[in-house]
């Protein structure tokens, strides 16, 4: 049985390395044709790489998704090798190199630093495959928020509440275009960029606050995604979806 993104063009941004290497990964084992898309472009390059080798189809494009002209080009290039662009995925973030720092002490550049990829690039993305989507009258643009949204947690939490109200507000603009626009707050992953930011003591105390008691995976999250992706969520959209293992503790 054929695969319901089977065929369609599908943008991962911060596709590179991590969970967005393996969102592209997934994708592409559903026949989808993957951009892959990172600043990173030897990252993205390999990842691509091993999408081809799989019998997928990808191909790598590296761009900055603070920069507008970056995104411009990256655009022309996706529309240009593959003709269409179906689906967003807005994964890039600053997460496991993210500096810890209390609100009243972060220098304001770094603040800025943090919401112009976690917040402004999702928006810039956006904008610029807008176009290609209008064009089809239909689209699907999703983003990756976090539970660092609903808990104390600096500027990244500041950054992926403010990418929840973005998404509210993105969805409202487009959804007469037939464009759709949703996010997803993973929990807990288990994954190198988690095990980077969280102590071992404290990730435990985080698990024990799931329901589920273990940390998640890419496929956990990814089947949200490809829901999201489809056309069964035509009627789905401003939603923020908590895929957190149960998590329900927030402060």
């Amino acid at each position: 049985m054929s695969s319901a993104l089977e065929g369609k063009t599908i943008v991962v941004t911060g596709a590179g390395r991590g969970l967005g290497r393996e969102y592209a990964r997934l994708f592409a084992q559903e026949g989808a044709r993957v951009a892959v898309v990172d600043i990173d472009e030897t990252g993205s390059q390999l990842v691509a790489d091993e999408i081809t080798k799989s019998d997928g189809e990808a191909i790598a494009i590296g761009a900055d998704v603070t920069d507008e002209a970056s995104l411009a080009q990256m655009a022309e290039r996706l529309v240009q090798a593959f003709g269409r662009v179906d689906v967003l995925v807005n994964n890039a973030g600053i997460w496991g190199d993210l500096r810890r720092v209390p609100l009243t002490e972060i220098e304001p550049e770094y603040f800025d630093l943090v919401l112009a990829v976690n917040l402004k690039g999702p928006l810039l993305c956006a904008r610029a495959l807008l176009p290609a989507m209008r064009a089809r009258g239909t689209g699907r643009i999703i983003n990756i928020s976090s539970i660092g949204a609903y808990m104390p947690s600096g500027v990244y939490g500041v950054s992926k509440l403010a990418l929840n109200q973005l998404t509210y507000a993105l969805a409202v603009e487009v959804g007469g275009d037939g464009i759709t626009v949703n996010a997803i707050a993973p929990g807990t992953i288990d994954n190198e960029a988690t095990r980077r930011q969280v102590p071992d003591a404290a990730l435990a105390s985080l698990l024990s606050r799931h329901a589920v008691k273990r940390a998640g995976t890419a496929q956990d999250v990814f089947g949200m995604i490809r829901y999201l992706a489809s056309d069964e969520a035509e009627w789905v959209t401003g939603q923020t979806f908590l895929v957190n293992g149960g998590y329900s503790a927030r402060l």
